[in-house]
């Protein structure tokens, strides 16, 4: 049987997230161009619904290629996020939805912080497939996420090892964010709270 992999040392880079990073930016020259191309036949005059389903999906691509690259790329020792751009990303990947996410926060944040929210609101998702009211709060040095909802879909285990900073052996691919979280609470020394009932979820962070 093969030994488990040893953890990453300070030293090493961290390779998952610089796969993330490069998806993201390979995903954003090809989704780019297509805007560059929508942009020229709304100015030659085309319009109607269907272009405005066009434009409404795009923007929603693109919004969340760059939430993913907050959530899972790389992160450089002196980058920040201005708040402005993460309600920007946020109202575009959310608008035709059926979730809200209301950013309270409104200083800038090193890029370290972002992730930490994101991966936290990406958790959420998993269990708001019918929707839900998020709103995100910055209480001194955590991140406090409120969720509310006609009705939830909590996987007990899984939420039970964010908690405790523990990666499930079964952890699905939809799942990883979950163990991203997990492993950088750890990391970090940032225990996740959960609570949660049939109608509410909140993670402090």
């Amino acid at each position: 049987m093969s030994k488990p992999s040893a953890p990453l040392t300070e030293d090493e880079p961290d390779l998952i997230a610089l796969l993330g990073s490069r998806l993201c930016h390979d995903l954003v020259s090809p989704i780019g161009a297509i805007g560059n191309g929508l942009e020229l036949l709304e100015m030659s005059g085309a319009g109607g619904e269907e272009m405005e389903l066009i434009r409404a999906s795009l923007d929603a691509a693109l919004a969340r290629i760059k939430f993913f690259r907050l959530a899972f790329g790389a992160i450089g020792t002196d980058a920040v996020v201005p708040a402005r751009d993460i309600r920007d990303v946020l109202a575009a990947m959310y608008r035709d939805t059926r979730s809200e996410v209301v950013w309270r926060d409104d200083e800038d944040r090193a890029r370290s912080e972002m992730r930490m929210a994101c991966l936290a609101l990406n958790c959420i998702e998993v269990a708001t497939p019918w929707g839900a009211k998020v709103e995100v709060t910055r209480n001194h040095a955590t991140w406090v996420l409120h969720v509310e909802a006609k009705r939830l879909k909590i996987d007990e285990p899984l939420w039970q090892s964010l908690g405790r900073a523990h990666l499930p052996s079964d952890l699905k691919g939809a799942e990883v964010q979950f163990g991203i979280l997990a492993r950088e609470s750890r990391r970090l020394r940032r225990p996740v709270t959960v609570s949660a009932d049939a109608t509410h979820l909140s993670l402090i962070i």
